[in-house]
């Protein structure tokens, strides 16, 4: 009976412990992004941000790519352009979008990144159009001469978008941007979207064809063919000069920012993977890959917008997939879904491929959602949050954390930039040499107005040399630093 009764009291006892804690999963670091369009409701308003943020949350995501310009506008408030016209925004009075959405993100742990639409800029039916402090009205389709700073067609189609072979329209570009970082200091990352021509017959715009024909000793007033080897090189070295400049000068305001753009992949690129052949490389000229072997983005999001049910679609989304794998430079790729195509369970199915490694064991970086309004085919606000749920429930099911960048929080190499001069005088076009302790490194050449800069360069002391005409020559000593942006 003794025995019986302390058996009974060690039960009682090992009945009362508390039971063991389940040891939580630890946090991956993989980027779960939604872009969150301006023309859809998502950041209008209070409460509309506060959906967005409990949703995302909801989700286990953790980034918002927000769309802060469209056409020339802003969604925010403290803006060079005008304010966004659209009268499902809170006035400017009650609501800033962009302030009011990174602080309850970040109150969440979320990280917010300015979506900004680069070259698309002027549309008649824009509710701006003729506003006096548009950049269209007096630098659109309608202006003339060396003020138009939008591009044509070969037919002469005057066209509003921005051609980045004019030094206006990326002077502005970059105006806009760096105003943004200043204004918005809080802002975790900014991305580019239509950083591209429209198609092979744009980038004629009169500037850019003058320049062209300068720089291949060709006449002043021939025209070149749009599949013209060399004029298409010219467009697709104008959209990266932009990607590099943009970059260099986002860096040089905040170190730490993310710099990502939306990048093409139009149908498939066959069986032999000829990037050369891509619509992104031969039709819009933006050679997303080179940015980052270069270094000039921090992450490329391929906008893989392929509808599941459709046999070949499925199959360029997978090809796709595997490009994204063996091209990630020196930088990362995150895979953008397009949602909206896709029934919750194939929206699972294509981020389940895109978070598997392959047989190499090269992973891709996370995925990106668009849209946030579109989360699947149909969605609505209510079935929205059942998909969230959904996420957190699958694919999502181990935490996440927006990932810490390692060429960003523990950098190696430094980047440059400056205005080449002689004698206090611009010298557009010029040859810049740079030496690195004593060492010839590399030759750049400025842009129109002077501007040059390279990243990804080893630290330490550094002469560059600006050369023109190959007799007229300034030294310049600098020390490039890890991490930072040395400005001359």
């Amino acid at each position: 009976m003794r025995f019986i009764l302390s058996l009974l009291v060690l039960v009682l006892l090992i009945t009362a412990l508390p039971a063991p804690a389940v040891q939580a999963q630890a946090p991956v670091q993989q980027m779960r992004a939604f872009w969150v369009d301006s023309l859809n409701p998502g950041f209008h308003n209070h409460p509309q941000v506060d959906e967005l943020v409990a949703n995302v949350k909801r989700a286990g995501a953790n980034t918002i790519i927000v769309q802060v310009r469209r056409h020339g506008d802003a969604w925010y408030n403290n803006a060079i352009e005008p304010r966004a016209a659209d009268p499902r925004l809170a006035p400017a009075a009650e609501f800033d979008p962009l302030g009011y959405l990174l602080a309850r993100a970040h109150e969440e742990g979320l990280r917010v990144h300015a979506w900004l639409v680069v070259s698309v800029v002027c549309r008649t039916s824009d509710r701006l159009w003729g506003h006096p402090d548009h950049v269209c009205t007096a630098h659109g389709p309608r202006a003339q001469g060396t003020a138009r700073w939008t591009t044509a067609t070969y037919a002469g189609q005057q066209v509003g978008d921005f051609d980045f072979g004019h030094p206006e329209a990326i002077i502005h570009t970059e105006r806009v941007v760096e105003h943004l970082l200043r204004a918005y200091p809080a802002l975790d990352g900014i991305h580019w979207d239509y950083i591209r021509f429209g198609g092979q017959s744009y980038g004629y715009n009169q500037v850019s064809v003058e320049r062209f024909n300068r720089a291949t000793g060709r006449p002043l007033n021939s025209r070149p063919a749009p599949g013209d080897p060399a004029w298409s090189q010219w467009r697709r070295d104008r959209v990266t000069e932009l990607a590099r400049r943009l970059y260099i000068r986002s860096k040089a305001i905040k170190p730490s920012i993310e710099v990502s753009a939306a990048a093409i992949t139009w149908g498939s690129l066959g069986n032999d993977g000829n990037w050369g052949r891509s619509s992104a490389y031969s039709t819009v000229f933006q050679d997303w890959p080179a940015w980052l072997a270069e270094g000039i983005i921090d992450v490329a999001i391929p906008m893989h917008y392929f509808a599941e049910g459709v046999p070949r679609s499925r199959e360029w989304y997978d090809g796709w997939l595997a490009f994204d794998r063996a091209n990630t430079g020196r930088r990362t790729i995150v895979a953008g879904i397009g949602s909206w195509l896709n029934t919750p369970e194939q929206n699972i199915s294509q981020v389940a491929r895109a978070l598997t490694p392959d047989e190499q064991g090269r992973v891709l970086s996370g995925v990106a959602f668009f849209s946030y309004a579109g989360a699947f085919a149909g969605s609505n606000d209510a079935s929205r949050r059942a998909f969230m749920d959904q996420l957190r429930a699958t694919v999502f099911a181990q935490p996440a954390r927006a990932p810490d960048w390692p060429w960003i929080v523990a950098p190696t190499a430094g980047h440059l930039q400056g205005m080449a001069a002689i004698d206090g005088v611009l010298t557009p076009d010029a040859r810049v040499t740079l030496i690195h302790e004593g060492a010839w490194l590399r030759d750049l050449t400025a842009s129109a107005d002077g501007w040059f800069g390279a990243v990804e360069l080893p630290p330490g002391n550094y002469t560059v040399v600006v050369t023109q005409n190959d007799r007229q020559h300034t030294w310049h000593n600098v020390v490039v630093r890890p991490g930072l942006v040395t400005s001359l």
